[in-house]
């Protein structure tokens, strides 16, 4: 065996990465299939499997690794489909879902209504017993409420079970005592439990997760079965693994035991995308705002001196999710998003989405509604005879007919200028969103370069670097397919917490060796199922920590496993005061509490040689294809620009603005004042003069 394939399945296409046993990549797109993503994967498998002359089930006999990122369970949450599920907590705590951390996720806009629980309070059922903060029990757990539980929450058709008791990441005795009593009374029955699923101090975020994991479960464990099954009927006989919301990969049993680590799980991916091709231009440095247009949503993450920002404040349709995860920002603005004129006369294009199903006006399947994908081949950015790699004709006629009733009618405007209104709101929409995840945390983004990944990013990147004040930008050579190549060259990863609180003044060394002991285990454990070679292996552990008297934690690096004495805690407590000087630009004399440990288990994959088939030998190469006729604001209106075959480009050549640089999966659009260079890898870096 000797290919491998990654797959991310979006809420508009299905990409697919095929890397062949000589180190070539292959990009991929086939439409996904609503309801149905394992029918989209293998039709994506075929079309991959049509393009090499083989058949499916002699490709999927030659993958020796088939990888796959998800939105099954981010979209699960996001339409309500999720499994019907109850919440046993303890006494006197049935609102914790309801009652959150006090506010709204949106302070200053009082038009928000407040968000219902994810699991409504008649579904949730309270039994006796009680914890204390130091691990205590106070009330012993009565184990007849649990069965008056048990039979409440089967009458109501529960189909999952979260458990999330007060205080038991301090002490989970009487959690695993109700796992067990589901066990015995209850076997069929998917449950979570909250110190196993998210050991966190706070309690709303515990329940949240918890609630999330369990919910999910009998999704998850329908649809990755149903992968597995289909893709092994199909002739695959390599290994099947999954990507998860912390970027890396990991095996089924681990995901269908942990669903919740398949939110945000194709998106997760893009940044390391972005610093794998950037590693492979030679860049010294790396800073950068990735960005991802796909066909629904538009993401946004950030690399920091080659560092990908963690954290645990993801939040799905109003509802944290908790776990360890890339920081990403997710819009819906894709070429899907639909553009519509209110009452008043004010254009807005977003969040809803034509998604695959019915799809833009232009695809010809039924959608009546003008997307952002309508007005770019409105426009002239497209090119309608071979869109998607060519997997696709669109029908111009259509998109026209839709902007104009929808658009250009209401606001006085010729479809052209429509068209143009459409693809700047988008941009401004896009801008506002890269604003919220940059500078509004202290990052300057004039400092960084902007990766631009997505099919549709390409045709928007340069109007938003420039409103952003980024003079550069790179287009990897899978920008068409940015998170299915992250997907692929991704580690294997997997994260472990326990609580264990204390701080620097009263340092509790034996419980925390332990802890930390106990944590190495429990990765070596993991990294041995995965059968990870001894020298791929990496352990790396940190710390929730604050000062004293702080409600928010950070999460702190902790480059020990071990802390054996006071001079290892003062690192420690060092690598801190550092950490809250960067963020905050001030620090404490105050005392350091640590309340939560973690270990991340990676699994380094074997560095490849990837080759995108570029031509060797710098020049200056502008393989025309013609000109195309676009409207384009910068230009005065509608000009004649060339068109460049971005594949017959060679390493080396320059093309200046304005121009369209086509390749299979993208289209970069050059504005006026900028310079594009094909790069020795097949990426374009672009100059904003």
């Amino acid at each position: 065996m000797t290919c491998q394939i990654a797959v991310d399945v979006g809420g508009t296409f299905t990409d697919i990465v095929l890397q062949d046993g000589t180190g070539r990549v292959r990009t991929y797109k086939a439409p996904t299939t609503p309801g149905r993503i394992v029918d989209g994967i293998l039709d994506g498998v075929e079309l991959v499997a049509a393009d090499l002359g083989l058949t499916r089930k002699t490709l999927l006999a030659d993958c020796a690794k088939f990888t796959c990122g998800t939105t099954a369970a981010t979209n699960a949450i996001l339409e309500g489909t999720y499994a019907r599920t109850g919440l046993i907590c303890t006494a006197g705590f049935r609102d914790t879902l309801l009652i959150r951390e006090g506010g709204k996720q949106d302070t200053y806009n009082i038009a928000i209504d407040y968000p219902a629980p994810f699991i409504p309070r008649h579904l949730t059922a309270a039994v006796t017993e009680r914890i204390n903060a130091e691990g205590g029990i106070e009330t012993p757990l009565d184990e007849t409420s649990v069965l008056a539980a048990i039979d409440r929450l089967k009458a109501q058709g529960v189909e999952a079970i979260a458990v999330a008791l007060l205080w038991s990441i301090a002490n989970p005795q009487h959690e695993r005592r109700i796992g067990a009593l589901l066990d015995q009374h209850w076997p069929d029955v998917p449950y979570s439990l909250s110190h196993r699923t998210s050991p966190t101090l706070r309690e709303y975020r515990r329940t949240s997760a918890t609630a999330i994991d369990a919910s999910l479960k009998p999704l998850v464990r329908r649809t990755v079965n149903e992968l597995e099954g289909r893709l092994r009927q199909a002739g695959l006989a390599g290994v099947l693994t999954l990507v998860t919301s912390s970027g890396g990969q990991t095996d089924v049993d681990e995901v269908m035991d942990r669903p919740i680590n398949l939110c945000l799980s194709g998106p997760s991916a893009a940044p390391e995308s972005a610093r794998s091709t950037i590693r492979a231009e030679g860049e010294a440095a790396c800073n950068a705002v990735v960005i991802d247009m796909g066909g629904t949503s538009f993401d946004i993450s950030i690399i920091n001196d080659w560092q990908i920002p963690m954290h645990r404040e993801g939040v799905i349709d109003g509802h944290v999710f908790g776990v360890a995860s890339v920081a990403i920002k997710t819009i819906g603005a894709g070429g899907g998003s639909i553009a519509r004129v209110d009452a008043g006369g004010f254009i807005h294009v977003g969040p809803e989405s034509a998604k695959s199903v019915p799809g833009p006006a232009c695809y010809g399947r039924g959608g009546m509604r003008p997307t952002v994908t309508d007005a770019n081949l409105a426009r002239g950015f497209l090119d309608a005879d071979n869109f998607a790699g060519g997997t696709m004709t669109l029908a111009r006629d259509q998109s026209v007919a839709a902007i104009e009733a929808h658009v250009a009618k209401p606001l006085g405007l010729s479809v052209e200028e429509a068209a143009g209104l459409i693809g700047l709101t988008v941009e401004q929409n896009m801008v506002a969103a890269i604003e919220d995840i940059t500078i509004r945390q202290g990052i300057d983004p004039r400092e960084y370069v902007m990766v631009a990944g997505g099919a549709a990013a390409g045709l928007h990147v340069v109007p938003m670097a420039r409103e952003l004040g980024i003079r550069k930008v790179f287009v990897p050579p899978v920008a068409g397919v940015l998170s299915a190549f992250g997907i692929l060259v991704s580690d294997i990863k997997s994260t472990f917490s326990l609580s264990a609180p204390t701080a620097t003044d009263t340092f509790d060394y034996d419980r925390i060796n332990t802890t930390l002991a106990t944590l190495k285990a429990q990765a070596d454990s993991y990294l041995d199922r995965m059968k990870v070679a001894a020298d791929a292996r990496e352990i790396q552990f940190s710390a929730e920590a604050r000062y004293r008297g702080q409600v928010w934690q950070l999460s702190l690096d902790v480059d020990m496993a071990q802390i054996p004495d006071a001079a290892a805690l003062s690192t420690v407590a060092e690598a801190f005061h550092r950490l809250h000087q960067k963020l905050y630009f001030v620090t404490s004399t105050d005392p350091i509490e640590f309340t939560e440990w973690t270990a991340t288990a990676i699994g380094k994959l074997p560095a490849t040689a990837v080759d995108h088939g570029v031509q060797g030998g710098a020049g200056d190469a502008r393989p025309a294809k013609g000109t195309r006729a676009v409207f384009m604001r910068e230009l005065g209106g509608r000009k004649s620009i060339p068109v460049i075959d971005g594949t017959r480009l060679r390493a080396g050549a320059k093309v200046e603005g304005p121009a369209m640089i086509d390749q299979p999966l993208t289209t970069i659009v050059l504005y006026p004042s900028t310079t594009a260079t094909m790069s020795k890898n097949g990426g374009v870096w672009i100059d904003l003069l």
